[in-house]
């Protein structure tokens, strides 16, 4: 069933943008009487479209619904080259990630423009608004911005954690042992070249473990798809 971010509910009536007036009509070519759910501040709504000219949907009912992680992680990504970032957004909000934070780290490769980050970090919503769509998602992670490698020292978690290929003695399994329920996860995660040890140094300094992703050297993107996945495998059993 189709899966809509929506903008308000009002009087049992579902507000829509134009964008989504256009994909419901025109692309999926929906019908009245079809069915379709649509989310509004965490909550989930299966609703029914009434008529097409002009495009009314009904609430029917709300659902008990809630496909969110028992954890909050936030995704702290140093920018990869080529169009990798796009398929990360994507993938990571499909695991559950709650934010994504771009970071501007020494041996980052690509580059953002400050007078193109607007655009960007539009662009980079759109994508994780239709994969929570895709994933039926009850929430949008937010990529609200690009920092400098030096920013990570303002932002706090519970838990924080610098995958590091390095690292020969802590498992990012072991230290998922003493996750709890609700609390807040930071993983930062580096670009094709990895950290410098004094990266590395500086992150340790400001609370960040450093742990180990196994035995193998992974690329940058498959490091977030582990890491990821690892945190739901725990945290949800």
């Amino acid at each position: 069933m189709q899966r809509y971010f929506v903008e308000k509910i009002i009087d049992n009536e579902v507000v829509i943008s134009k964008d989504q007036e256009h994909h419901i009509v025109k692309v999926m070519r929906m019908r009245v009487g079809e069915q379709i759910t649509c989310v509004n501040e965490g909550k989930v709504y299966l609703c029914e479209i009434s008529s097409t000219l002009p495009l009314i949907i009904k609430v029917k009912e709300e659902l008990l619904e809630n496909n969110e992680l028992d954890v909050k992680v936030t995704l702290l990504y140093c920018l990869p080259k080529g169009d990798k970032l796009d398929l990360v957004l994507q993938k990571a909000t499909e695991l559950g990630v709650s934010e994504i934070i771009l970071v501007q780290s020494e041996r980052c490769i690509a580059k953002i423009k400050k007078e193109d980050e607007t655009r960007k970090l539009a662009r980079f919503n759109q994508i994780v608004k239709e994969a929570s769509e895709q994933s039926r998602r009850c929430k949008i992670p937010v990529v609200e911005k690009i920092i400098q490698y030096k920013d990570i020292a303002s932002f706090k978690f519970d838990h924080q954690f610098i995958a590091y290929e390095n690292e020969k003695e802590e498992t990012f399994f072991e230290k998922l042992q003493n996750v709890q329920k609700g609390q807040s996860i930071g993983i930062l995660i580096g670009s094709e070249g990895g950290f410098s040890l004094k990266e590395v140094e500086f992150a340790k300094e400001n609370n960040y473990h450093s742990i180990s992703l196994g035995k193998r050297i992974l690329r940058s993107e498959t490091a977030v798809f582990y890491a990821l996945s690892a945190i739901s495998f725990i945290t949800e059993r």
